[in-house]
């Protein structure tokens, strides 16, 4: 079976099952996939997650049952699985624009959204300008280039950037640390596909100068948009703190190495930034400490390798006020959703 008829037949189970309890793993399995990887597979094809279509899903037909007027809004409310009318009346009117109470008598239109059907359409072959060879972190690459684009209407730093696409090159690059920022697959001139790689050149208003940076498209999704994550170029494997410095847990002394601050700002509701420190020879104090709820962080969100046996300490700047929230993670060898993790753990 194509891939594109075991997400039509996801799409047939959720409609089918759309007021009941819908398990994410089932619906991988009918995808004969991953969790992790089928809801890369959905977000980058359906530029939206499982879990938002389903939401869009029941609240449209709930809209369509309130409009008709034959159930109650508490009966609407538990077929489509909120757990209170406050939930659901919460949630009806962000997406509708109305209370549920008001639908029948106030005769306004409704946001309907309908099934999706997945199909195989012929995509343009981009063109490519010229190639020449990139240089990266000591190897040549072969550089396809697909032109500019002016952002200098709406970007304060930037007047316009030049986009390359690295071929064949996503095992040397997949694995490096991040920097938190993404550019969503709109903002190419070209179609852009998993497993590719791309050397972006920004140009500053300020001096003129190039700025040059590195994304990879490996599914990741942002506000339900499929999007490249910008990565450092570097080699994987140990990476070297900024600085050093002591951190006090429980009264005892560490050494503590520090890489650096990475923005949050942009897609966190709750902090600015966080701060990462590593914890030199720790574990053996903290691999026996309680975990916190199952709260875990994938390793991809460091700045730096992770190896097993490691402790680290992340400070987030709270954005209400300002404050410092520190958190403890141990990397125990930890996966969820087939990424390796560290889990979070109680410092006392």
């Amino acid at each position: 079976m194509r891939t594109i008829d075991k997400l039509n037949a996801v799409i047939d189970y959720v409609e089918n099952h759309i007021s009941e309890d819908i398990d994410l793993n089932h619906l991988a399995a009918i995808a004969c996939s991953s969790l992790y990887d089928f809801q890369r597979m959905f977000g980058f094809i359906a530029e939206m997650s499982i879990v938002e279509y389903i939401r869009k899903r029941r609240l449209t037909l709930a809209g369509l049952e309130l409009r008709q007027g034959k159930a109650s809004v508490l009966t609407v409310a538990i077929k489509y699985n909120y757990n209170s009318p406050v939930s659901f009346a919460r949630a009806f009117q962000a997406f509708h624009g109305i209370v549920p109470s008001k639908v029948k008598s106030s005769g306004v239109p409704l946001q309907m959204f309908p099934r999706i059907f997945f199909q195989v359409t012929v995509k343009e072959v981009p063109i490519v300008l010229r190639r020449d060879i990139i240089v990266v972190n000591g190897k040549e690459y072969e550089a396809s280039y697909f032109g500019e684009v002016d952002i200098s209407a709406w970007s304060k730093d930037y007047s316009k950037r030049e986009f390359w696409r690295l071929e064949d090159v996503y095992g040397d690059f997949k694995d490096l640390p991040e920097t938190g920022q993404v550019l969503p697959y709109n903002n190419y001139p070209i179609n852009v596909e998993i497993g590719q790689v791309f050397v972006i050149d920004y140009l500053r208003k300020k001096d003129g100068l190039v700025e040059r940076k590195y994304y990879i498209a490996d599914g990741t999704v942002w506000k339900d948009l499929p999007s490249t994550r910008e990565f450092r170029p570097g080699h994987p494997g140990p990476t070297p703190p900024l600085r050093m410095d002591k951190i006090t847990v429980n009264g005892k002394e560490y050494d503590a190495s520090y890489f650096g601050s990475r923005d949050m700002s942009s897609w966190s509701e709750l902090y600015v930034d966080r701060d990462f420190w590593r914890l030199e020879n720790a574990y053996d104090d903290f691999k026996d400490n309680p975990g916190v709820g199952g709260s875990v962080l994938p390793y991809n969100n460091y700045p730096m390798h992770i190896e097993i046996g490691q402790v680290f300490v992340i400070d987030y700047q709270v954005k209400i006020d300002g404050s410092i929230e520190r958190k403890f993670y141990i990397s125990d060898g930890t996966v969820w959703q087939d990424m390796p993790s560290t889990r979070e753990v109680l410092h006392k």
